[in-house]
């Protein structure tokens, strides 16, 4: 091979490699936790992300927090989308309608949402970047329309950089309310079968 090709081969695995670095896959497992440790805070308009959150709640006995802001929302779809938008892209961060908990008590804390437009809602942000996430694990959970996760991965990293991210779970709108049995399988897969406290399998 000659020299050029050689440097380019070069140059690309060490750009590849960097890409790795940089935007690392979520962990596959996670080591169990006791119930008392595992927080399911989550974000519901519509009652889709709230139908996951009790299911997560019943196999894990996990504490359940509702993350609430006083912003209302129009009913109208179109309107809905252009404050959603504007608020993404200034980048808001509404004051939290319930009081923060001690997060210190927590070192799992399951995250759900619904993806509104690609993102998540902005008072899901405003929970992130209030908590200190050094050594503790962040499991997403998502409802949605259409999209699926959208952009709301890179957004947990870049809000909560020192929070360990574990493979998550999108759930459809309309199964939401009928999700028990694919909540149980996405847990058993990331090894939280075994904790105490949750549904007997």
């Amino acid at each position: 091979m000659k020299v050029g090709g050689i440097l380019l081969a070069v140059a690309l695995a060490v750009t590849i490699g960097w890409a790795f670095v940089s935007y690392p896959r979520p962990a596959e497992s996670i080591q169990a936790a006791a119930p008392e440790r595992i927080l399911i805070a989550y974000y519901s308009q519509s009652g889709h992300t709230e139908a996951v959150a009790k299911a997560i709640q019943q196999e894990t006995g996990g504490d359940l927090y509702r993350i609430r802001t006083n912003i209302s929302y129009p009913k109208n779809a179109p309107a809905m989308q252009s404050q959603v938008k504007a608020e993404y892209n200034e980048g808001l961060r509404p004051p939290l309608a319930e009081p923060m908990l001690d997060m210190s008590r927590y070192d799992v804390v399951f995250l759900g949402f619904p993806n509104w437009y690609n993102a998540p809602p902005v008072g899901v942000f405003t929970f992130l970047e209030g908590t200190d996430w050094k050594g503790k694990t962040v499991v997403p959970f998502v409802t949605y329309g259409l999209s699926g996760w959208g952009s709301s991965i890179d957004d947990i990293r870049e809000a909560a950089p020192d929070a360990v991210l574990v493979q998550g779970l999108a759930v459809h709108a309309s199964q939401a309310g009928t999700c028990g049995e694919a909540v149980a399988s996405w847990l058993d897969s990331l090894g939280l079968y075994a904790v105490e406290g949750g549904r007997n399998r």
